[in-house]
């Protein structure tokens, strides 16, 4: 049973604080937390499915549309109330993270196909390995550039995508001079000025204008960089 409110008002203020406060504790989360998250965010703020599954090479889009499309004619309220007490089950103190209730967050972008990532012996591991665990030594060995900007087949991102969700600038930096696009978009069209708007990631974003990133890009949804951002740092820069 829910402790909050059944009016509007105070759903849609619990709603926004939480879709805010995922933002900040995505990465604690597991893929199929965000999954389902992910799908009660669309199904409160979109209503009922609406857009074409995705075809069977995209796998982290097609993840995304199963678990929305899987909400059939759920209500926007009701997808509201469960997001919020699916957060509050997952991290009982979120309220402490963020009490603001501002514009609804983005919903991070990274979700997998796969609950975890598997343990992979250190010969047979690629550059996405390394990228993921923040090893630029031996990304250094293994990087084709010929294949520096193919996207991951279950994730859909690519190095720089992975590099840029990992919050680590000396990665991105070395991908982006190493010859990346740094205009890449993944399977859904978000590119790495999207993921370092939406989760807060300032370094990244810097080197990323640095290297002249598009910030009119514009994702599957239709958002720019700007219009994911929360942080007003990250806006000032987006917006200079």
């Amino acid at each position: 049973m829910s402790d909050f409110s059944d009016s509007d008002s105070d759903t849609d203020l619990n709603f926004n604080s939480a879709a805010e406060a995922v933002q900040k504790i995505h990465t604690k989360l597991s893929a199929a937390d965000l999954l389902e998250l992910y799908g009660l965010y669309k199904q409160s703020t979109c209503g009922k499915c609406n857009t074409t599954k995705p075809g069977i090479f995209q796998a982290q889009a097609r993840s995304k549309w199963n678990a929305w499309n899987a909400l059939g004619e759920m209500d926007q309220k009701q997808a509201r109330r469960l997001y919020t007490e699916k957060i509050t089950q997952l991290d009982p103190e979120w309220r402490a993270v963020d009490k603001s209730a501002g514009k609804t967050g983005w919903v991070v972008h990274s979700v997998h196909a796969v609950e975890e990532e598997e343990q992979i012996d250190e010969d047979n591991k690629n550059p996405f390995d390394y990228v993921k665990e923040n090893n630029l030594a031996g990304l250094k060995r293994v990087l084709v550039k010929e294949s520096i900007n193919e996207l991951e087949e279950d994730s859909g991102m690519g190095l720089i995508h992975w590099a840029t969700d990992r919050n680590s600038g000396d990665l991105l930096e070395y991908l982006l001079l190493s010859g990346a696009n740094v205009n890449l978009q993944d399977s859904d069209g978000q590119s790495c000025l999207h993921y370092a708007a939406s989760c807060g990631h300032f370094d990244c974003l810097r080197i990323l204008i640095k290297f002249g990133a598009d910030k009119d890009l514009r994702d599957n949804e239709g958002s720019i960089a700007l219009e994911v951002a929360d942080d007003e740092n990250i806006k000032k820069l987006l917006e200079s």
